[in-house]
């Protein structure tokens, strides 16, 4: 009777142990849309307002990938892809004045993440629940 008793108290708590351990965690997600601010003036300071701007991805230099154009104060703002590595093209022109800047996009930047446990985390964590109980079943068995 009392080891029905204990097999059936700790077969409970090898189901519900799991629930617990994984209530405990913290996760914290985080998504870096890295938005780049292009500002467009001529030479005497004076905001390019109007200015059409073509911006080219790294894998298609001849394709624009997006266009628009700067407002009032000269300024354009764009999302690029970042799974698209390399040197991305902005070209910006208004009445015959324009010119062109590169921003590189590697794989340094930080674009998203993830906290919180793994798989392998939470196994490991079950695991040593499991090895707790059945060496204290073990020890009071005795």
């Amino acid at each position: 009777m009392y080891k029905n008793i204990l097999f059936a108290l700790i077969l409970v708590t090898l189901i519900i142990s799991p629930a617990f351990i994984y209530a405990h965690g913290a996760e914290i997600e985080y998504n870096a849309n890295i938005t780049y601010k292009i500002t467009a003036k001529y030479d005497n300071g004076k905001p390019m307002a109007g200015a059409q701007v073509i911006i080219y991805a790294p894998d298609n230099p001849s394709t624009p990938w997006k266009k628009g154009v700067c407002d009032e104060n000269g300024n354009f703002t764009f999302i690029p892809d970042t799974s698209k590595k390399g040197n991305w093209t902005i070209q910006v022109r208004k009445a015959g004045h324009g010119t062109s800047i590169y921003i590189p996009i590697d794989e340094k930047m930080a674009t998203s993440g993830k906290t919180g446990y793994s798989s392998l985390q939470l196994i490991l964590m079950i695991g040593c629940v499991v090895w707790g109980l059945v060496g204290t079943s073990l020890y009071f068995r005795r």
